[in-house]
């Protein structure tokens, strides 16, 4: 399994997706004419982030920012490399590529989506309170914004972690209401629960769900913290790759397989990247 983190999630890289590909600067037929090596590393760059191909695009990406940080390009370019570096669990990187993407005045799609990454940013480090603050800062500036799913989603969220499970319900009931053809809308009918009970761990089982792997083995413990603070059995275990160690977070193990994938279905469904092992 590629090297994932518990929030740059599939409904994310969707949104991010729709904010790069709404800045129709960088596609064929646009009419400025960028120099070529600088046209064929941001392309491919953008390419392999907007497939999920994480690594091999980020340093085409670095490259390109550092070769032209004066390009009207650099602010997308920035704002894929926090999304990657959020992904890996980086979040000091991904704060710094948020905000310097923020510096670089982008149109107003990719700044709002710099925003909600800062956010993001906050609730991956578990500062939950600015995590809160970040969001309704979002909200108050762009009642409208198209990332209002995401946004509220995450409130929710950060409620949850500071002990407001009413005020939690709320934002969740209001993604699942006014966002009902958004993916986060299954995420918040998921944490309103409703959801057929899950199978327990088996201590002699052989089956895992696999969350995430991380470089970082704090990142690891707070991913398996927030696992756990969910009700999932979760651990941490190292293995090798070819990048180095990596920290691979689970939820388990569980007597079958059957049990394993119902437990998948439900971390999937809750807006997680997982993988049923063996």
């Amino acid at each position: 399994m590629a090297e994932t983190g518990i929030f740059h999630l599939s409904p994310w890289r969707g949104a991010a997706a729709a904010a790069l590909l709404a800045l129709a600067a960088w596609f064929p037929g646009c009419s400025c004419v960028p120099r070529p090596r600088e046209d064929a590393r941001f392309r491919e760059g953008m390419r392999l982030f907007l497939v999920g191909s994480y690594g091999p695009a980020a340093p085409l990406l670095r490259e390109f920012v550092r070769e032209q940080p004066s390009s009207p390009r650099a602010a997308e370019a920035h704002y894929a490399l926090g999304g990657i570096a959020l992904h890996q669990g980086q979040t000091p990187e991904a704060q710094a590529r948020f905000r310097e993407c923020l510096r670089s005045a982008p149109a107003p799609n990719l700044a709002a989506g710099a925003a909600v990454g800062l956010a993001r940013c906050h609730f991956q480090s578990g500062a939950y309170a600015e995590c809160q603050a970040a969001c309704l800062e979002i909200l108050r500036k762009d009642p409208a914004t198209p990332r209002a799913d995401e946004v509220l989603f995450l409130l929710g969220e950060a409620c949850e972690r500071l002990g407001r499970g009413a005020e939690a319900r709320g934002y969740f009931r209001r993604v699942a209401d006014e966002f009902r053809s958004s993916p986060w809308a299954a995420r918040a009918e998921a944490r309103l629960g409703g959801a057929p009970a899950l199978p327990p761990a088996a201590p002699s089982g052989s089956f895992y769900v696999q969350v995430a792997a991380l470089s970082s083995s704090a990142s690891a413990a707070e991913h398996a913290r927030l696992l756990a603070e969910r009700g999932y059995p979760a651990a941490v275990s190292s293995a090798p790759s070819r990048a180095g160690e990596l920290f691979v977070v689970r939820a388990g193990p569980y007597a079958t397989r059957a049990d394993a994938e119902r437990v998948a279905a439900k971390l999937k469904a809750e807006g997680f990247d997982v993988l049923v092992k063996p």
